[in-house]
């Protein structure tokens, strides 16, 4: 049995969809964003199908890298966990989500200013910035979002880029912090008129001098769930896809 690590194609996009309605709201920044998604659940859902879709057309078109985690059992395959990364420059279009308001939604594409102050203009074409990092609930704390992120970041030491850069969701810290990223500054969105807020880090890995060894990806996974039945020990492939 294996985890096999590859470049996601447009079949993926149900299962990245699920993966990122299942884990993505214990995550206070998104639940803030989205703050009407319980009372609309079926637009939220097809809003965020046509998030991930469009994700992935901007893959095709060289703005996004989309790799997957996939579990290979001896009977089924299992989409477990999903990074995206924004090449520079790329932006996605804005898509309408909640009904009674936009104005959370507005608020938080603050962010944006941000990203060009302290990352596009410092790093130019030089840096890719991981958008969303999710793993399916039943498949948290393995190692595969570190295997994730230690293989795009091997990938980016080997294109010579200068930095990888992020905004930092609460849950997501522990692990950006010891891969090294460190802060660079705090976001804070708010409406005007409300007193709820949220705050989020931006962080950098620079990459000069670094080398892939320091990345290690881990050859194996230990699965103990009620999902599978069993405890299971898992090998790692990897798949080099074309981007």
């Amino acid at each position: 049995m294996t985890v096999v690590l590859r470049e996601a194609q447009e079949s993926d996009i149900k299962a990245i969809s699920d993966i990122a309605l299942l884990s993505l709201p214990s995550d206070p920044v998104w639940t803030y964003r989205f703050q009407y998604a319980k009372d609309y659940p079926e637009e939220h859902k097809e809003n965020t199908r046509k998030r991930y879709a469009e994700y992935l057309a901007g893959q095709r078109e060289g703005r996004f890298r989309i790799t997957v985690a996939e579990l290979h059992t001896e009977d089924r395959t299992i989409t477990i966990a999903f990074a995206i990364w924004q090449l520079p420059r790329s932006r996605l279009k804005a898509i309408n989500e909640a009904k009674p308001s936009m104005s959370r939604m507005k608020a938080y594409r603050k962010y944006r200013q941000y990203k060009l102050k302290w990352f596009d203009e410092r790093y130019g074409e030089k840096h890719w910035s991981l958008t969303t990092l999710a793993t399916h609930p039943d498949y948290e704390r393995r190692g595969i979002g570190t295997a994730l992120c230690c293989w795009d970041i091997q990938r980016a030491i080997s294109s010579k880029l200068e930095a990888i850069t992020l905004f930092s969701s609460p849950l997501g810290k522990p692990l950006y912090t010891k891969l090294k990223f460190m802060e660079v500054g705090t976001v804070r969105i708010q409406v005007e008129g409300e007193k709820e807020f949220i705050e989020f880090p931006g962080m950098t890995l620079e990459l000069k001098g670094r080398n892939q060894s320091e990345f290690q990806l881990p050859k194996t996974f230990v699965f103990d769930q009620e999902s599978l039945g069993e405890k299971i020990i898992c090998s790692l492939v990897l798949i080099e896809g074309v981007y």
